[in-house]
């Protein structure tokens, strides 16, 4: 069996994740919205369990964070949402168990001509929080 970074470092990574929880996610069955990679369908799962007693639009919702991702203040906007104590909840912070949390591979980050595809992509209630790149040990290149 030939070793490399994948079978080295990202198996035994993701492997690690899905022990303390985290489901994987196949890009082949997955759906996402290409300007913002949120999960569609698990951020309006999430949300909606969230947020039982509220009438939600998901959509509205997927909307309004394209356009605080879109700011040019680095994310700040973005953060104060996610952070939001009031309003429609998007992460559960006083019971973090209540929160979906998924991971998936590949998955290619675009911002106008740039691009970039992280190892592993770790969601919290289909929200893209955490780019994980691995190395293989004692690799003098990377």
């Amino acid at each position: 069996m030939a070793f490399n970074e994948n079978t080295r470092v990202k198996m035994p990574a993701l492997l690690h994740l899905t022990r303390l929880g985290y489901e994987y996610v196949s890009l082949k069955n997955a759906s996402w919205d290409a300007n913002t990679n949120i999960f569609t369908n698990i951020f309006a799962s999430s949300v909606k369990r969230l947020n039982p007693s509220v009438d939600l639009n998901p959509q509205a919702l997927l909307t309004e964070l394209s356009y605080l991702l879109d700011y040019e203040d680095l994310g700040r906007a973005f953060y104060k949402r996610l952070m939001s104590k009031t309003g429609i909840r998007l992460i559960d912070f006083e019971d973090f168990n209540n929160n979906s949390f998924h991971v998936c591979t590949e998955l290619t980050c675009k911002n106008g001509e740039d691009e970039f595809r992280p190892d592993i992509t770790v969601l919290i209630n289909g929200i893209p929080l955490v780019f994980i790149e691995v190395k293989k040990p004692n690799n003098r290149e990377g």
